[in-house]
């Protein structure tokens, strides 16, 4: 029996849905047929299928935002308004691959080219371009960066121009999908590092409660207590995202003497997230902290989450955008670490950023109380360890349950 273009199509959107749907849920080597979203797209034969098949891995790939911004927003918010973020984000990401799909091959081939550098490149679409297809090219090109990246991207351009090749690729990825290894799917751990997970629950961003951020934090130390930090070969202590809270000079010398305490003689180096106030203090810096000695560090989040924390560049509230800032923590020891913030560690633009200081080690500082139900913390950490693979550089994932 003949299959029709229109039965081909539905097949090709049905299998994307798929792919998102376990692709960075489920087992380490199943993030490769990621590799395969962009090949379906080539091998659709309408633009509105080339657009089916794009939404359908966007949706199932984010579909614990559902939940989670019911959570999130739902103390001033619906349900259906949590439902139209969700929606609203892979509609945003998919439209560049539904405007400059062709059937002309090398209008198809410039299309994608062009497609990816709107969606998670280039401002504004950037800024909600999650889960890139092509950090899924570690899985194959193992440790060669942007090289692997370029690589990858000329193949799937050749899919444009050739189903005998995009099936030849198809084959590819479906070989390196049952690869049995799946230590060669994750990176390894950061030396002399560790990362001390928390429990707390809601951690609101942009929060003036000062007497909750003090017992978060006495909460934060009785932890450490606990731990016996002194005792430990750790010299790098990493805490989530938000821990500290609003953070001024005050907050620091907390810090400062508490940690003193704890610490091996002060040889010990923590990071941590906070919240530093700028201008009238009403706006706000989300920032990866480093405290050693007395001596303090900060990186920025470079892009914060659109609409609850950065509401736009003349809004008096809300978390500043740091687009080119470049995510670097330099060590003691002259060892640079890139560091993303929650929801950047979804995008691309902070990886390829950061990576240009070629740092010795990635690390994510995350707040998931509000998805901790979720698709959305898994999904987290695998995107971390995809783009750690594609650079060849360690991982560390700590994150606020």
């Amino acid at each position: 029996m003949q299959i029709s273009k229109k039965q081909n199509d539905l097949i090709l959107i049905g299998i994307a849905g798929i792919i998102g749907y376990l692709g960075l849920s489920s087992i380490p080597r199943l993030a490769t047929p990621i590799l395969a979203v962009p090949v379906l797209w080539c091998l659709a034969s309408s633009r509105a299928s080339a657009f089916g098949v794009m939404f359908a891995y966007f949706l199932t790939v984010s579909r614990g935002l559902l939940p989670g911004a019911a959570v999130f927003l739902s103390e001033n918010h619906t349900f259906i308004q949590a439902a139209t973020v969700y929606f609203l984000m892979p509609l945003g990401v998919s439209l560049p691959f539904l405007v400059f799909w062709s059937r002309e091959r090398k209008k198809k081939a410039l299309g994608l080219i062009l497609a990816f550098l709107t969606s998670f490149v280039l401002p504004p679409i950037s800024l909600i371009g999650i889960v890139n297809p092509l950090m899924a090219a570690g899985t194959v090109f193992k440790g060669l960066g942007c090289l692997g990246m370029g690589v990858t991207l000329l193949l799937l351009v050749l899919c444009a121009f050739s189903k005998r090749i995009a099936c030849a690729l198809l084959c590819v990825i479906v070989a390196f999908t049952i690869f049995p290894n799946d230590g060669w799917y994750l990176p390894p751990k950061p030396d002399g590092f560790i990362a001390i997970d928390t429990s707390i629950g809601r951690l609101g961003s942009g929060s003036y409660d000062f007497a909750d951020d003090y017992e978060r934090i006495q909460h934060v130390f009785a932890d450490l207590r606990k731990r016996d930090l002194k005792n430990s070969d750790a010299k790098y202590v990493v805490l989530p995202e938000t821990i500290a809270g609003r953070v001024n000079p005050s907050g620091l010398d907390l810090w400062r003497k508490e940690l003193g305490k704890l610490v091996n003689d002060g040889d010990t180096t923590i990071i941590f997230g906070g919240e530093i106030p700028t201008g009238d203090g009403r706006k706000y810096d989300n920032v990866a902290i480093m405290l050693h000695k007395g001596d303090v560090t900060v990186t920025p989040q470079r892009i914060p989450v659109p609409y609850s924390m950065y509401r736009g560049p003349f809004a008096k509230t809300g978390a500043n955008l740091h687009l080119l800032d470049d995510g670097i923590l330099e060590l003691l020891d002259g060892r640079k670490v890139a560091v993303v913030i929650c929801y950047e560690a979804y995008l691309t633009w902070p990886y390829l950023v950061s990576m240009r200081r070629k740092p010795d080690m990635l690390i994510s500082i995350a707040n998931l109380w509000w998805c901790r139900d979720t698709s959305l913390p898994i999904t987290q950490r695998n995107t971390v360890n995809l783009w750690g693979l594609l650079f060849g550089v360690p991982t560390l994932f700590v994150t606020n349950l």
